[in-house]
C-alpha cells in the first residue's frame, strides 16, 4: 500500500493487517484446481530455455510423416536395430496429442476468457474513475474547494497523461 507525502512522492503505508478478499479467496481456489490439474497430467513439462528452440523447430514436422515412419520402422528390422526411432514411443506421443489437443483448446478458451473478464472489470472501473477525475477538476475550480488540488496534482501524475488529447487530423 502506498500513500503520497507532501512532495508528491509515494512512500509506503505500514500495514498491521492483510485484509483476504473474495477475489483473492476463489483465485487461490481456481490456482489450487489448476495445480490438481497440472498433477493429473502424465508427464507434463514446464518450457525451458535449453531445449525451447530445438522443440519449435521440431513441431513443424507433420504428424502423416510420423505415423508413415511408425509404420516403415515396425517393417524393417534394419531400421529397428539401429535404435534411433521408437516406435512405443512414437505412438504413445501421437496418442497424448490426440487426447489432450482438445484440453489444450479449452484452457486457450479459458485463458482468453479470464484475461477479457480482468480487462472489463478494469475497463469498468477506469472509466469511472476519468469521469470522478474530470468532476474533480470542474469542482476544484471553485475556490471553496482548493482542498482538491493536491490530491488533484497526486491524481494527475498518477494518470501520467500530459495534456488534452491531440485530435486526429
Amino acid at each position: 500500500m502506498w500513500e503520497a507525502d507532501q512532495n508528491m512522492r509515494k512512500t509506503p503505508v505500514n500495514e498491521t493487517h492483510v485484509t483476504v478478499t473474495n477475489a483473492a479467496r476463489a483465485a487461490a481456489n481456481v490456482k489450487t484446481s489448476l495445480d490438481a490439474t497440472a498433477a493429473a497430467i502424465p508427464g507434463l513439462m514446464r518450457p525451458h530455455p535449453a531445449t525451447s528452440r530445438s522443440i519449435r523447430g521440431h513441431r513443424t514436422v507433420p504428424r502423416d510423416f510420423i505415423r508413415s515412419m511408425i509404420s516403415v520402422v515396425d517393417q524393417s528390422e534394419l531400421l529397428q536395430s539401429a535404435g534411433t526411432f521408437d516406435t512405443s514411443e512414437a505412438t504413445a506421443a501421437l496418442q497424448f496429442e490426440a487426447a489432450f489437443r482438445s484440453v489444450v483448446d479449452e484452457v486457450a478458451r479459458l485463458l482468453a476468457s479470464l484475461t477479457y473478464t480482468i480487462d472489463a472489470k478494469l475497463a469498468a472501473v477506469a472509466a469511472k474513475a476519468l469521469q470522478t477525475y474530470a468532476v474533480a477538476k470542474g469542482v476544484a475550480r471553485d475556490p471553496r474547494n482548493r482542498k482538491l488540488t493536491l490530491p488533484l496534482r497526486q491524481l494527475q501524475r498518477d494518470l501520467g497523461r500530459k495534456g488534452p488529447r491531440k485530435k486526429k487530423k
